[in-house]
């Protein structure tokens, strides 16, 4: 169920360019939440209007992790939270990354920059089932990856600029991997549209099944505002729009479309 509540920062570390990762004390939360689901964090002062959502990227004990990159006004602020800094959130609010009871399927994640978060938490959720997934991630260059070293995947690291791990985009070297892959795969991706879009272009296997956690601006978090629309092709929504926040974020990539 989810909550307006209060919470306190524990931790808020630069882990890459302009990337942190705050810990925040938060049981309400961090008890119910689940991996691919978000928090709206609220902002006093002079960016009050909205509140802005970010993703789970992890549970420890009472407190929820949020991996986030300093773009803006609010995102700046953020960056200067201190141990003990009071921050009113709504949550947990969307749906999640499930896992199948086949155990025969392999899991692939799949991420673009700090899209790795919902996949960070999703990635502990596999472990807990003892599955050890293949984790990409990719980024323009080193300094913008939020991870580098992950003990608990089989992790695979690409840069644009070739200055970390293998050099190209992550959508190349996952083609590439997907070329020797013979059993079922559930395919569970967040990153920025241009990525998903790529995925689309992509002619997969039937034994292929693709889960994206779509990044979008959300502004209440409720559906309200109807400002997080993206179009969706199944029945539910009569291949009319679906709401990223209240709807998914989580959908299957088959079913969305994304605008040329």
């Amino acid at each position: 169920m989810k909550c307006v509540t209060i919470g306190t920062v524990r931790s808020n570390q630069k882990v890459a360019d302009q990337i942190f990762l705050a810990t925040i004390e938060v049981p309400d939360i961090a008890r119910q939440c689940l991996p691919g689901q978000f928090v709206n964090i609220y902002f006093s002062g002079s960016v009050k209007l909205f509140p802005r959502p970010f993703s789970i990227a992890s549970v420890s004990g009472k407190s929820i992790l949020i991996l986030y990159k300093v773009i803006g006004s609010q995102t700046t602020l953020m960056s200067r939270w201190q141990i003990g800094h009071q921050v009113k959130l709504l949550g947990p609010l969307g749906n999640n990354f499930t896992i199948s009871e086949n155990k025969s399927i392999k899991y692939v994640l799949l991420a673009g920059g700090v899209g790795a978060a919902p996949l960070m938490f999703f990635r502990d959720e596999l472990v807990k089932e003892n599955i050890k997934p293949h984790f990409f991630i990719g980024a323009k260059t080193k300094s913008e990856l939020p991870i580098i070293e992950d003990d608990k995947s089989d992790l695979i690291v690409t840069t644009d600029d070739g200055s970390k791990g293998l050099k190209g985009t992550v959508i190349e070297h996952f083609e590439d991997f997907l070329k020797n892959i013979r059993h079922s795969i559930s395919l569970n991706v967040c990153g920025p549209e241009p990525m998903m879009s790529a995925l689309k272009n992509i002619s997969f296997p039937d034994n292929v099944t693709i889960n994206v956690s779509l990044e979008k601006t959300i502004a209440c978090g409720l559906g309200l505002c109807q400002g997080c629309a993206v179009k969706n092709t199944t029945d539910k929504f009569k291949g009319h729009y679906a709401l990223v926040c209240k709807d998914g974020p989580v959908f299957n990539l088959k079913d969305i479309e994304f605008d040329e």
